[in-house]
């Protein structure tokens, strides 16, 4: 950013930022020795030298009015633009006996902005006051556990996305639970 005709006068300065670098550079070689004292000084010259990297990159933004152009040129590293995420519905909902007794193995395919997914559960027959059992899951493969054995179970996978959004699949009918 030095002789940056877009930025000429930045704050912080270069001359502040690069003595606040250099500062927490001599810190950090002071502290491999690991005395305690130095440990301190190197920590609060870090902090120091977050502390300026945050008024130096919103001194830039602010400067820049979001030309991208003009951010390019600091050399600075620059964030993605935020992207909404699209969920579909789940696809691809396999059922199978887990391991145990009275045990489903549930999955989908994965999803690209998920957060979580869920697979609610009912006992068959289907009837418009089932009760449904959700079994939340951090990701597209789960095992629903405590079933009875020789039932079978509607399963409705959901797909969790940013914000509590969510889209529900296609309900499927379990094998006989082992």
């Amino acid at each position: 950013m030095t002789d940056n005709a877009s930025f000429p006068s930045p704050s912080p300065t270069m001359e502040v930022f690069s003595a606040a670098v250099g500062a927490y550079v001599t810190q950090l070689a002071k502290a491999a020795t690991r005395d305690a004292n130095a440990i301190a000084a190197k920590n609060a010259r870090r902090a120091e030298l977050i502390a300026l990297c945050e008024q130096l990159g919103n001194s830039v933004t602010n400067t820049a009015y979001g030309n991208v152009e003009m951010l390019v040129s600091t050399g600075l590293p620059l964030r993605k633009k935020r992207q909404s995420v699209v969920l579909s519905a789940p696809s691809n909902l396999g059922i199978t006996n887990g391991v145990n007794s009275g045990e489903l193995d549930v999955r989908v395919d994965r999803q690209k902005g998920a957060t979580g997914y869920s697979f609610d559960y009912t006992e068959d027959p289907l009837k418009e006051d089932s009760l449904w059992v959700q079994t939340l899951c951090s990701t597209s493969r789960c095992t629903i556990k405590g079933l009875t054995p020789g039932k079978r179970y509607w399963i409705r996978p959901v797909v969790i996305g940013p914000k509590g959004q969510k889209v529900v699949g296609d309900m499927m009918l379990s094998p006989f639970v082992q």
